[in-house]
């Protein structure tokens, strides 16, 4: 399902029960405006734009890419009618994740492991900049709510060059996250939180309406 496709579908939903389901705002026409959705994605906000079909930053109105527009529209259109779960799944578990795989390693796990993999104080820093929590799961590791209700989970284990141990990781999102996303949409949401990671500066405040 692509943009323009999951627009279509999210413009013939009840808006009202895709706000209290997705635990996100939404803004109906009013003076020039379309309709549009308010939802935080990590510690950022997005407005998307029904009528244009964008989503924008709500502080910087940078517009969000494709990749990171098509999974916040699926979750609009699929976390309504889907139950949350515990637990957690890997990239592997999704649909088609295999065809994918090559582009999980080159645009997640290398620029992950090559800023944070020696540096255990610089991730745990990073994490808590954007609102990740920390967890006893193995390793260094944090989670973090990417989407009001569709959480990530982060694990490191540091290497050493001293002792010539390679560092690895671990990345996973909630287990019903299956049912909305599948394998190009889970590499996107873990590229996106990746570059969070690596680019953090102070978090901005999210807009009070579409606190959960």
């Amino acid at each position: 399902m692509e943009v323009q496709e999951a627009l279509e579908r999210l413009r013939g939903k009840d808006h009202k029960e895709v706000a209290k389901r997705c635990e996100v705002a939404f803004l109906p026409p009013k003076e020039g405006a379309g309709a549009r959705y308010l939802v935080n994605v990590l510690d950022l906000s997005y407005c998307i734009h029904l009528d244009r079909g964008v989503a924008e930053e709500v502080v910087t109105e940078d517009q969000a890419d494709a990749g990171l527009t098509r999974l916040v529209l699926k979750y609009l259109i699929f976390q309504c009618s889907t139950e949350q779960e515990k637990g957690w799944i890997g990239i592997d578990r999704f649909a088609g994740a295999a065809q994918h795989h090559g582009d999980f390693v080159r645009r997640v796990m290398r620029p992950f492991l090559e800023h944070f993999g020696y540096n255990r104080q610089l991730f745990e820093s990073a994490s808590k900049q954007i609102g990740g929590t920390s967890e006893k799961l193995g390793g260094v590791a944090f989670s973090f709510r990417f989407l009001p209700k569709l959480f990530a989970l982060v694990q490191l284990w540091p290497g050493d060059e001293r002792a010539l141990r390679k560092p690895s990781a671990n990345i996973m999102f909630s287990a019903h996250s299956v049912k909305i996303w599948d394998g190009k949409d889970a590499v996107s949401a873990a590229e996106f939180l990746v570059k969070r990671l690596r680019g953090t500066r102070r978090p901005r405040r999210r807009s009070p309406v579409t606190q959960p």
